[in-house]
């Protein structure tokens, strides 16, 4: 490899573990493995091979979901380090499998280190505010933490290619083990997964796995369905536009929400910290707006510091809360009413915007969208499994920006219809199901493809062992609690 591809993959993991500079969609897109992979195959050269070992490492990581602040592993990383094996080393993706799991944890380390580190940038901000020196909130939120982050990314990810590169011979030698090594993480992850649904699901899980075994029928037949039945299902109060009709003469205007709304999305997570969360994202958010209302003097900046509190929701079903603030702070000018109580206002609405957006976007809209995304390219359609990641980041838009223009029009009354909606989705409610039937189907996809017929034997022993390990696992964590 030459430096300008480990520029490039030190880029890749920065722009997608960062959440930054992709309208709030990295996270749902560029940061899940079968989408790294893609974009690590593209930058070694072989797109496709990349992406296969990417949508093995996403197997694991199926369920995958980041809340408060907590990463368990870093599926980005493992996945570049996947597809670094299959492409430059030749493994095939169960095996990449093996060797890049490891890495996952070292991925953790940055993020921990990052939300301590940013607290720095929440102090020098507060320093500089204190003198009265009127700090630019884009300095302290969207710049020093990414260049920062950008150079953390790199000293991590480049050396790991390295690494990986250099133990080529070692790899070789172990390529059993690793094979062994491979579908034991994958059938303990499916296992795991699988106790957390009910015996139905379950069911519908089995089914489909034999099925595919038996049948093998084209993913296709599934990708029509799965998309049949999400029209019928669908939510689509959460993105209708009904503010349209709404006219509300002001100071603000469309396009200064539109600008608080594309800050807001591209960069919510920059200065993400444990002092602030999300604070001095709304901040920056809000930066525009302040401008507009006070004219460029110092009041601007006094009330760009006001916001820079404490913030943490959903930064995608939560944005009924930026409107809604946003029309209360334009009211305040115009009625001189008490700034206090606006501050109120935003942290009492953040709580039940944060579960309830969890609980939609990361429990059920994701895995649903990027797993049929994985059993698409463990058939072999790659062009098509990039459908359904399209489709997850256009609806993500959609929620977030009609959710972000209803709060301003609507009030606040939005967003308590936005989560009645999330609480009563048939999306919701049936996810279980939709979701066990595409694992089944992936993983037998997978088996199919790994020659099940003569590896057998392999396969049930390695299930057995899988399944004892999961069950020792739980039994031991029911006991501790």
């Amino acid at each position: 490899m030459n430096l300008e591809k480990y520029f490039l993959l030190s880029i890749l993991y920065f722009w997608a573990s960062s959440t930054s500079l992709s309208f709030g969609v990295g996270y749902y897109t560029l940061y899940r493995p079968v989408v790294t992979g893609l974009l690590t195959g593209i930058v070694l050269g072989r797109p496709y091979v990349g992406m296969a070992a990417g949508a093995v490492v996403n197997i694991l990581y199926m369920d995958f979901v980041s809340t408060g602040g907590s990463l368990k592993s870093d599926q980005c990383l493992t996945a570049i380090i996947s597809a670094v094996g299959s492409v430059l080393l030749g493994l095939t993706p169960v095996e990449a499998l093996a060797v890049a799991y490891p890495f996952g944890y070292l991925g953790t380390l940055i993020w921990k280190c990052r939300l301590k580190i940013n607290t720095i940038f929440v102090k020098k901000y507060d320093n500089a505010f204190s003198k009265k020196i009127n700090p630019d909130i884009t300095l302290y939120n969207g710049f020093m933490p990414q260049i920062l982050l950008y150079v953390v990314s790199t000293v991590i990810a480049v050396p790991a290619v390295i690494v990986v590169t250099l133990l080529g011979e070692y790899i070789y030698g172990i390529r059993n083990a690793l094979y062994l090594a491979g579908f034991f993480l994958i059938f303990t992850s499916t296992f795991y997964t699988l106790y957390k649904m009910d015996k139905k699901s379950n069911l519908i899980f089995i089914f489909l796995f034999m099925s595919m075994l038996i049948i093998n029928f084209s993913s296709y037949i599934i990708f029509a369905v799965f998309l049949f039945v999400l029209a019928y299902l669908s939510d689509k109060n959460l993105i209708s536009t009904d503010y349209n009709k709404t006219k509300k003469s002001g100071i603000i205007s469309k396009t200064d929400l539109f600008y608080s709304w594309a800050v807001w999305m591209n960069f919510s997570h920059s200065c993400y910290s444990f002092e602030r969360m999300q604070g001095m994202a709304y901040a920056q958010s809000m930066k525009r707006i302040f401008r507009k209302l006070y004219g460029g003097s110092d009041a601007q900046y006094e009330a760009v510091h006001r916001h820079s509190a404490f913030f943490n929701t959903e930064p995608n079903i939560g944005t009924p809360i930026h409107g809604y603030i946003i029309s209360l702070e334009e009211n305040n000018i115009k009625n001189n009413s008490d700034e206090k109580n606006i501050i109120f206002m935003k942290k009492g609405m953040m709580g039940i915007a944060a579960g309830m957006g969890d609980s939609y976007t990361q429990v059920v809209l994701t895995p649903l969208f990027i797993s049929m995304s994985v059993l698409l390219c463990l058939d072999g359609m790659y062009m098509a499994s990039i459908i359904p990641v399209i489709m997850l980041a256009l609806i993500i838009l959609a929620i977030s920006y009609t959710g972000f223009m209803k709060g301003y029009y609507l009030g606040r009354e939005s967003l308590i219809e936005r989560i009645n909606i999330v609480k009563s989705s048939k999306i919701k409610f049936y996810f279980s199901y939709i979701f066990s039937g595409i694992l089944g189907s992936s993983l037998g996809r997978l088996l199919t493809t790994y020659n099940l017929s003569k590896n057998l034997t392999v396969y049930v022993l390695i299930g057995i062992i899988s399944l004892s390990y999961v069950t020792f696992k739980i039994k031991r964590s029911l006991n501790q609690q």
